[in-house]
C-alpha cells in the first residue's frame, strides 16, 4: 500500500509545482521572523545538532517551529517537536495531520529543509509549502523545491552553511524577486 502512495505522490509532484501559485522571495534576514525548518527524524545526534541549530535562529529573536518526518510509522516523544508520519498521509498522498496541514499553510519567511537525501514525501511539502523563501542542500532533483541551495554532505555542513549565508541576505528595500 505505502509503495502505491509514495508512488502517487510521485505523479502529483510536477503539477502542483506548476500549480503553485505562492510568491516566492528573497526575504532579509534582519526582516524575517517565522522560520521553518523541516527534517527527517533519524538518531539523537541528529537531535541534538538541529538543537543548537535552532538556539542560533531563537538568539536573532525569529520564531521557529520545526517539522519532523518519522518513517518508521511510529511517534517518537523524545525529540519533542512537531512530527508525522506515513500514518498522516492518506493512501492517495493526502496529508490528514492537521498539525502537518498548518505547517504547510504557514507563511514562514524561510522553510528550511535539512536533509541531505531526497524525500518525496517532503518534497511534497515542500511543494504545498506556503513559505516565501526555502532553503535546502543542492541535489539535482531538489532543485525546483528550493530559491536557495547549499552543497553539503553532512547536516552540520548544511546547518554552518544556511547560518552563514542566510545572515547575510539581504534585498533593496522595494525590489521584488524574479
Amino acid at each position: 500500500m505505502w509503495f502505491f502512495t509514495k508512488k502517487l505522490i510521485g505523479l502529483q509532484l510536477p503539477k502542483l509545482l506548476k500549480q503553485s501559485t505562492v510568491k516566492r522571495q528573497t526575504v532579509n534576514y534582519e526582516n524575517a521572523e517565522r522560520i521553518g525548518i523541516l527534517v527527517t527524524l533519524t538518531d539523537h545526534e541528529k537531535q541534538h545538532t538541529i538543537d543548537d541549530f535552532i538556539a542560533h535562529f531563537s538568539a536573532d529573536h525569529k520564531e521557529v517551529q520545526v517539522l519532523c518526518y518519522d518513517r518508521r510509522r511510529a511517534r517518537n516523544k523524545i525529540f519533542g517537536y512537531l512530527q508525522f508520519s506515513d500514518r498522516d498521509i492518506s493512501a492517495f498522498g493526502r496529508f490528514k495531520a492537521e498539525h502537518l496541514i498548518d505547517f504547510v499553510n504557514s507563511r514562514f519567511d524561510y522553510l528550511i529543509h535539512l536533509d541531505t537525501e531526497s524525500n518525496q514525501v517532503l518534497n511534497k511539502v515542500l511543494t504545498l509549502s506556503q513559505a516565501k523563501c526555502r532553503i535546502g542542500c543542492d541535489i539535482a532533483e531538489h532543485h525546483p523545491y528550493y530559491e536557495l541551495m547549499f552543497r553539503a554532505e553532512t547536516l552540520y555542513d548544511l546547518c554552518e552553511l544556511v547560518m552563514r549565508y542566510v545572515r547575510i541576505v539581504s534585498t533593496p528595500e522595494g525590489a521584488e524577486a524574479s
